[in-house]
């Protein structure tokens, strides 16, 4: 967390490191994690550039909406010095067609229809079944022969986070 006391006698933020003053994308995470106000928010990803140019997604449970987009980017700008370093910030949601990225994201979207890819290539269809620290379980339909029948079977199967290459919600119009 920042400590705004040293910063107000004159000392360098945390939020800054190197000479040039980069605003670090771990300082910036950890704002919005351990900040008690903004506990209901949740950071998917923060990128920084060599020209302080801040991107954060960022998200909540219910979706973050444009006026908590809004809110994130006040608390975070509130938190940063304008004097020690310029910087651009832009706080928006993940959006639809991004990949799911941290396992939050994916037990907010336990029931919902996904297409994974694992890292050997294969491409799956199913449901989020459940969602751990390190692992998920896809829920799939499978078409089984049973006494002369096509049956459709649920299955499930677990799948470690770091087995796959991609996991997206399947959009359906």
């Amino acid at each position: 967390m920042c400590n705004f006391a040293a910063r107000d006698r004159g000392h360098q933020s945390p939020l800054f490191l190197s000479q040039k003053n980069m605003v670090s994308a771990e300082a910036i995470r950890q704002l919005v994690e351990e900040n008690p106000s903004l506990s209901k928010f949740f950071v998917v990803d923060v990128k920084v550039s060599k020209d302080n140019n801040i991107v954060v997604k960022a998200d909540t449970d219910e979706g973050i909406t444009i006026d908590e987009c809004g809110e994130l980017s006040a608390a975070i700008e509130a938190s940063l010095n304008r004097d020690e370093e310029d910087f651009d910030l832009e706080v928006s949601s993940p959006g639809l067609s991004e990949p799911l990225r941290i396992p939050r994201q994916y037990l907010k979207n336990i029931g919902r229809e996904v297409v994974v890819e694992t890292i050997d290539g294969e491409k799956l269809r199913g449901t989020i079944a459940t969602a751990g620290d390190t692992s998920f379980t896809l829920e799939e339909t499978h078409t089984e022969r049973q006494g002369g029948k096509k049956v459709k079977v649920q299955v499930q199967t677990p799948y470690n986070y770091c087995d796959v290459k991609y996991t997206k919600i399947k959009i359906a119009f």
